[in-house]
């Protein structure tokens, strides 16, 4: 099969083309970082712009993995960041339904957030869409995905577990935003890899699916497995979650709502997508692993 992947050059998305690549054809799009993967045909495209739309359009391909997304976008005059990256999210969507191919959607947990926020109403947005296209579609909604850094790759910002997993390698002392007990159900990125590739090729179902590890985990209950992975113990500090949301607000690498809704849990019961493709993820305490 032939494949076209959008935001390739993402974590998520680099890990999904060199898993894919061992048995499909990957026509790999990239906006700004470039993305150097065996078997990976990469187009440096800009989805928002019509001219690279078409460029795309020209290519062969079967489907469309759509990865690319826009946290927080690029303000325009009394525009704020968040209803940039809704104008932007909807411009790449327009791009991928344009194309008229079968598609699966990357999405996210934060469709089930109760507290609103751009980002959330985006991916539901996007989700709705495809879901009204006539196209045949997948969406999946990974919670905490995480995976080894790949050599010779570096995404436009680092991972968070990659962060963390530096922390309890390194640091006595490991700071948390609120109090640790919100919830997320992280999942390798082979093996979520591994469930879009055979939704692929059974047929997309026209289904949303929850992409969740084996394990619900509290974040101190995370940081916890790191540690005893790696050997280590540590104390976490918890602080105040209104302390990191007015240090978000001074960094361009962080959004102030995704901080301000971190709370929320992130719960992915991964059965029904374990039924549809016969992928079982692993545990995060065999996954993690894999990051020491």
């Amino acid at each position: 099969m032939k494949l076209l992947v959008t935001g390739a050059s993402s974590f998520v998305g680099a890990h999904f083309c060199r898993v894919a690549a061992r048995q499909h054809t990957i026509h790999a799009l990239y906006f700004s970082t470039p993305i150097a993967l065996n078997g990976v045909s990469p187009h440096r495209a800009d989805l928002r712009v019509q001219r690279d739309v078409r460029k795309v359009a020209a290519l062969d391909f079967d489907a469309v993995v759509h990865i690319a997304c826009r946290i927080r976008g690029r303000p325009r005059g009394e525009e704020t960041t968040g209803e940039a990256a809704l104008r932007e999210n909807r411009a790449m969507m327009d791009a991928v339904l344009s194309f008229g191919k079968p598609v699966v959607y990357a999405s996210s947990t934060v469709v089930h957030w109760e507290q609103d926020t751009p980002y959330a109403r985006s991916r539901r947005e996007d989700e709705q869409r495809l879901r009204d296209s006539g196209l045949p579609w997948a969406i999946l909604r990974p919670s905490a995905p995480y995976a080894p850094a790949l050599a010779h790759h570096r995404p436009g910002h680092r991972e968070s577990f990659h962060t963390l997993v530096s922390l309890v390698r390194s640091a006595p002392v490991v700071p948390v935003i609120g109090d640790g007990q919100y919830r997320r159900q992280p999942i390798h990125v082979d093996d979520f890899s591994a469930a879009i590739l055979a939704l692929l090729d059974n047929g997309l179902p026209d289904q949303a699916f929850e992409a969740g590890g084996a394990d619900a985990l509290t974040f101190d209950e995370i940081i916890d497995t790191i540690a005893r992975q790696a050997g280590r113990t540590v104390r976490k500090l918890h602080l105040p979650k209104a302390l990191y949301v007015q240090i978000a607000r001074l960094s361009p690498d962080f959004d102030p709502d995704l901080i301000a809704a971190i709370d929320e849990d992130e719960l992915a019961d991964p059965s029904a997508l374990t039924a549809a493709t016969g992928v079982h993820p692993r545990r995060f305490s065999e996954g993690v692993r894999t990051l020491l």
